[in-house]
């Protein structure tokens, strides 16, 4: 179909109607995607050139991507006038046939055989028509509606399982439906220095989301590169933003030792997506029944779902510990496993100007950080609103010990909750009241004395870099028992 504009000067046709004779093609689209500007030196005329590249739809089945070039002062403008969600008007461009379909991997995969190029000079883009309130629309009505079936997407572990868990160099595509579960601070990072022309050296932004489906409820680590999505990821809700995940990349971080997903150049994302099926609302259910504290709170303190003592039997060193939570023996098919350790306590600060406590929400029970007086959730901040008499928060004794035994130190551990109260036989509230002299007194209690210790060990992932150690349960022993476990290991 053949649309004339207002001045009935350009011609408007849809995407499906693309013919690599064109020059002169003109369209009103949305923009479903957006990369970041690529610069590059012109070495014959020595002039900052660029491209940016749209990705853009005007119908349920129909995506294309439209590559604009120029000087860097064009691209610097379309980069900053088009925005993820925009109805603009695509005048002008040249359409180029797509030499390998599917292949290239630097932008999202066209459901087209064509696409289409904008030079500085040789076509343009604007906004549409803000009068044009019903094709503006229609067309957004689009940024919620995928052009792949929800169906068709892998859950979580058979997208992990697919990579393998221990393939470090491999890297695989893949569409996915989830939920976010957690939106961490963004982050910046030094760029890596290259020999090719880059003009930008500034920082590089990256935002972490925790994402999760009912198949992987500890949630996988997911990356955010570009600035257009990082803007837009700010707004995403834990446990209640959808995500329809097309193309993102999985691979084995060596960093956080376990699968990890990026937003590439080929991803596309669909923010809440609205298609047929209960798949969506069967996510969003699970995701409410996952505890907030799941993702929000510190492992180091999260002493919810500890074991009895008495589960506890399997007898480590601190060195098969330390080889099965991060080394040769470690076990992809678990996040932890328990542990009893015959050892001696070499650290047990808690006298001088050492930090013993920790606060948590009396809310929602995630912890306080210390440089803040009460938790920041504006749900938590509303019930204080409501109930301003109660307390906003509760402390609870969070030691850091470490124990040796003959074949190493464990230095990760934790003494916290109400394990420490019942080990050290003193609450909390009287623990903060102790003098200094009777914080030495306790200190000397358990430093260089031995202990049979039960432990919970949470091993490293994208939720944690390092390896949590709890403390479940501690009894003291004699030396001789200690000696005995020599020969034993």
């Amino acid at each position: 179909m053949v649309k004339m504009s207002k001045s009935q000067k350009t011609r408007y046709f849809r995407l499906v109607e693309m013919q690599p004779t064109m020059t002169n093609f003109s369209a009103a689209v949305l923009i479903i995607s957006k990369s970041s500007p690529n610069l590059f030196l012109d070495k014959l005329s020595g002039s900052e050139r660029g491209v940016i590249t749209l990705t853009v739809r005007d119908s349920i089945s129909h995506i294309t991507n439209c590559k604009c070039w120029g000087q860097k002062s064009f691209v610097d403008k379309y980069n900053a006038m088009l925005h993820i969600g925009d109805v603009v008007d695509i005048v002008g461009a040249k359409v180029m046939s797509l030499s390998t379909p599917g292949e290239p991997r630097y932008q999202p995969q066209a459901t087209l055989s064509c696409t289409l190029t904008v030079n500085e000079g040789h076509g343009h883009i604007v906004r549409h028509d803000s009068d044009d309130l019903p094709t503006i629309e229609t067309l957004q009505q689009l940024i919620h509606k995928p052009h792949k079936p929800l169906g068709s997407t892998l859950n979580l572990v058979e997208a992990c399982l697919g990579i393998g868990l221990h393939e470090r160099n491999l890297n695989a595509y893949v569409d996915l439906l989830v939920v976010v579960a957690a939106v961490r601070p963004v982050r910046e990072l030094k760029r890596k220095l290259s020999q090719s022309y880059k003009k930008d050296n500034g920082p590089l932004q990256c935002l972490e989301l925790i994402v999760m489906d009912a198949s992987c409820p500890n949630g996988i680590l997911l990356s955010l590169w570009h600035a257009e999505w990082i803007r837009r990821a700010k707004h995403w809700q834990p446990r209640k933003t959808v995500l329809h995940l097309i193309d993102v990349r999985i691979s084995y971080s060596d960093y956080y030792r376990c699968p990890v997903l990026n937003h590439a150049n080929c991803t596309l994302l669909y923010e809440d997506p609205q298609a047929a099926g209960g798949d969506c609302d069967a996510l969003l259910s699970f995701a409410a029944s996952v505890l907030p504290m799941s993702f929000d709170q510190s492992d180091q303190s999260d002493l919810a779902d500890l074991p009895t003592a008495c589960q506890i039997q399997t007898k480590m060193t601190t060195k098969q510990i330390y080889s099965r939570a991060e080394g040769e023996l470690s076990n992809a098919a678990t996040d932890r496993f328990t542990a009893v350790l015959y050892c001696m306590v070499s650290k047990f600060d808690i006298d001088g100007y050492s930090m013993n406590t920790s606060k948590k929400c009396t809310t929602c029970q995630n912890l306080v950080p210390r440089n803040q007086s009460d938790c920041v959730r504006e749900e938590c901040q509303l019930l204080f609103s409501l109930e301003s008499n109660g307390p906003r928060h509760s402390s609870f004794i969070n030691i850091n010990i470490q124990l040796s035994d003959q074949t190493g130190t464990l230095v990760e551990s934790r003494l916290s909750g109400h394990v420490a109260e019942r080990v050290m036989g003193i609450k909390a509230s009287d623990f903060q009241r102790l003098s200094e002299g009777a914080k030495i007194e306790l200190k000397w209690r358990f430093l260089l004395k031995y202990f049979e210790v039960k432990l919970l060990i949470k091993k490293q992932s994208a939720m944690r870099k390092n390896i949590v150690v709890l403390v479940v349960d501690m009894q003291a022993i004699p030396l001789n028992k200690m000696i005995d476990t020599f020969s034993v290991f």
